[in-house]
């Protein structure tokens, strides 16, 4: 054979090679969803940008419904919570895109490149709600299923309070629905003890103080093994007692972390804590300072809308029983109990995403 006939058959060659390898590409990227932006999982969907006014951006992941020609699926709105981010609804974009439901997952004030001042007073929960609107109007999305998770679950159910009409339905993961009431910090924790036997919320005193911030940032590692701890107990004893936070995080005490992450998972909170806590804690500080409540004082607190609640039994802080009083506020509740800690989506990703799967269909 001679060095053309070779040099051929070597070309040739490669051809076959790189033709078979794209299709197998295509094939793989296909069957996990990742063939079109419509379909990519969170972990390597790109986010984007949206500007409410000029001083105010919002970072956010959008997988757009599909259509088929006749109908087209409805929306997920996936609001997180502390100390996580747009991040934590990786399992459920990934799962309900390749439903063919559309998901928007913002970064909340105080994460990511979304607004993040350092004054409390702008954090006020209708101001979000008003945020949230603008941006699903700027993707002309009408009506959406609102899903929140610990702090992301009192701006889901403030934003149902106040829009309604742009409601499908509401899903709160860990945190129930509370009705709007001026908020005493030093009672709800005589009340909560006197319920549960400790102090279920003792932590917020830490939280409010003003050298948290700094402490969490110079020991994030230590912050992040109690908040993500493999031990759901450690919360009752470690994280929830006032000074307990505190005293594990000054002296950098560590544990082992839950195996349901993983080490990318939290390499980008860990990047999260450090790039800035301040911000994040202001919706503690906010809440304590009640600056909500002249936006909700005259507000029908009664939730006219279809409502999912899934609790951990495991969650020793957002105990399923501290909110039993919601039932009186909402027509249709529907509870789900999972044996998880306080990170229900993360750790049961599955089932959170059978449960609310199988509700969604139940209203539209």
């Amino acid at each position: 054979m001679s060095t053309i006939q070779y040099y051929r058959l070597y070309v040739l060659c490669i051809f076959i090679i790189i033709t078979h390898f794209n299709v197998v590409v295509s094939t793989l990227d296909t069957v996990h969803g990742i063939a079109s932006d419509q379909q990519q999982p969170c972990s390597i969907l790109k986010t984007q940008n949206y500007r409410v006014t000029s001083d105010i951006n919002y970072e956010y992941i959008h997988v757009k419904a599909s259509d088929n020609g006749n109908t087209s699926k409805t929306t997920f709105l996936f609001l997180h919570g502390f100390p996580s981010s747009l991040h934590c609804w990786r399992h459920q974009i990934e799962y309900f895109s390749k439903q063919g439901y559309g998901c928007i997952a913002p970064n909340l004030m105080g994460y990511g490149k979304t607004y993040s001042p350092l004054d409390k007073d702008e954090y006020k929960i209708k101001s979000m709600v008003d945020h949230i609107i603008a941006l699903l109007d700027h993707l002309h999305l009408e009506k959406v299923f609102v899903v929140g998770h610990d702090w992301g679950s009192r701006l889901a159910n403030r934003f149902t309070l106040h829009h309604p009409e742009r409601t499908l339905g509401l899903v709160l993961i860990s945190v129930g629905y509370d009705a709007p009431a001026i908020f005493d910090l030093d009672r709800s924790l005589v009340a909560l003890t006197t319920a549960f036997g400790y102090l279920t919320l003792g932590y917020w005193k830490f939280l409010n103080s003003d050298d948290a911030a700094a402490i969490i940032e110079t020991n994030a590692e230590s912050f992040m093994d109690l908040t993500f701890t493999s031990n759901p107990f450690q919360w009752k004893t470690d994280f929830a007692p006032i000074g307990k936070m505190q005293d594990w995080v000054i002296h950098g005490r560590r544990t082992s972390r839950a195996s349901y992450m993983t080490q990318d998972d939290y390499k980008i909170i860990y990047q999260s804590i450090v790039a800035g806590m301040q911000p994040k804690l202001n919706w503690y500080k906010a809440a304590i300072a009640n600056i909500d409540w002249d936006d909700v004082k005259n507000i029908n607190p009664r939730i006219n809308r279809p409502v999912l609640f899934i609790g951990g039994t495991q969650d020793y802080v957002c105990i399923i029983d501290a909110f039993v009083g919601q039932k009186n506020y909402i027509a249709d509740l529907k509870v789900v109990q999972l044996e998880t800690g306080h990170w229900v989506m993360e750790e049961k990703p599955n089932e959170v995403n059978r449960v609310i799967d199988e509700w969604t269909k139940t209203i539209v």
